[in-house]
């Protein structure tokens, strides 16, 4: 089995996660629908962070992001680790039937602290369905409204947990947008056109796609991302065959796709990029010290909180932080690096700085804290 570097190790997932070439993207690889079926599902409860993740993988403006979500071509719903994602519309059915199931039983204690009986969720599930029939769309606040009208109780975090729920057991999407909102859709109407998986076909798509936007990786990677068994990982990756292989770094089995290493040893990438809070670079694995030291880890979730936030990437490795102001004509960017950087770097940090004002198609300035 052959072994590789950090430095190595950090190219590849670089190339995996379609992070900036020197060159922007060109053909089908631009568009925000081609980085959602490369990335598979992105973290997303930060509705702007995701947002700009999928433009940094492509050469896409933030309203042909938005446009993508109005197309029905991507929506963000909760399929893994009861976590709001960004994914293909076209995979979540497929996903949901793997992963639902056991979402929903690690929720049974919480729904018995919120009182939502089995009664309750039907009755909830029927004001959706009946809200939201023949193409309506309703933002959160409406939707609860609804409930309440029902007379089903939205108050403290029952509101929240039946959104949620409804979403897991597949009746409603977060769909097309209403200004900066997101919208709720019915799943089945939104979208009629679905991948039917199952079995072992099911978990070597789901080891595919995974690998295909974040490989090199591990058993562990995988199966904390997914939140499913080690052993249906490694069903999965059986059934991969010789799609995938193994490499060894840091004394620990890692998997990659055979198709896609040797585009990745010469692959051209920007030494920086500008990373969102929540980015799959970091949230994509169980351990992420490869690209970030223990030492930077409280800067970058203080508190260890959860809350990931923005971060400069520099030659694969996370090197500071990064926070923005924004008016309705400019953005300001401020970068706080860890550690001294050299001019070289810092002129990387203004090009990334250029591709963030293309996307939000307003002017961008860096400003060196």
């Amino acid at each position: 089995m052959k072994s590789i570097t950090r430095t190595e190790l950090l190219r590849r997932r670089r190339h995996s996660h379609g992070l900036p070439l020197s060159a922007s993207p060109s053909g089908d690889q631009a568009g925000p629908e081609a980085a959602g079926t490369r990335m598979f599902a992105l973290q997303g409860q930060d509705l702007p962070g995701v947002l700009w993740s999928l433009g940094l993988r492509t050469d896409a403006t933030l309203a042909q992001v938005r446009e993508s979500f109005d197309n029905a071509a991507l929506v963000r719903t909760w399929p893994f680790r009861g976590t709001l994602h960004v994914m293909r519309a076209e995979d979540v059915h497929w996903i949901l039937a793997l992963t639902s199931e056991r979402t929903l039983r690690s929720a049974a204690r919480r729904r018995e602290e919120l009182e939502l009986d089995p009664r309750t969720l039907d009755r909830a599930r029927e004001t959706a369905v009946e809200s939201l029939s023949g193409g309506t769309a309703l933002g959160r606040k409406d939707l609860l409204a609804r409930f309440e009208t029902a007379g089903i109780s939205t108050a403290g975090q029952r509101g929240y947990h039946l959104l949620w729920h409804l979403a897991v057991a597949g009746t409603t999407v977060l769909g097309p947008f209403n200004g900066a909102e997101q919208q709720f859709v019915l799943l089945d109407e939104w979208i009629p056109q679905r991948r039917n998986l199952e079995g072992d076909a099911a978990l070597a798509e789901l080891v595919r796609r995974y690998l295909a936007g974040r490989s090199p990786a591990t058993i562990a990677d995988m199966a904390w991302w997914t939140k499913l068994p080690v052993t249906a990982v490694r069903r999965g990756i059986a059934a991969c065959g010789r799609e995938v292989e193994e490499i060894e770094y840091d004394g620990a089995v890692h998997w990659q796709l055979a198709a896609t290493a040797p585009a990745a040893q010469t692959a051209r990438l920007e030494s920086a990029v500008l990373l969102p809070g929540f980015d799959e670079y970091l949230l994509g694995y169980k351990d992420r010290s490869a690209a970030l030291t223990a030492e930077h880890a409280p800067l970058t979730v203080p508190g260890n909180n959860g809350v990931f936030k923005p971060t400069l990437m520099l030659h694969g490795r996370v090197a500071g932080i990064w926070s923005r102001k924004t008016t309705r004509n400019a953005t300001a960017v401020s970068v706080q690096p860890f550690s001294p950087v050299t001019t070289r770097d810092w002129n990387a940090v203004e090009r990334a700085a250029d591709r963030y004002a293309a996307y939000l198609g307003t002017p961008v300035t860096v400003k060196r804290a």
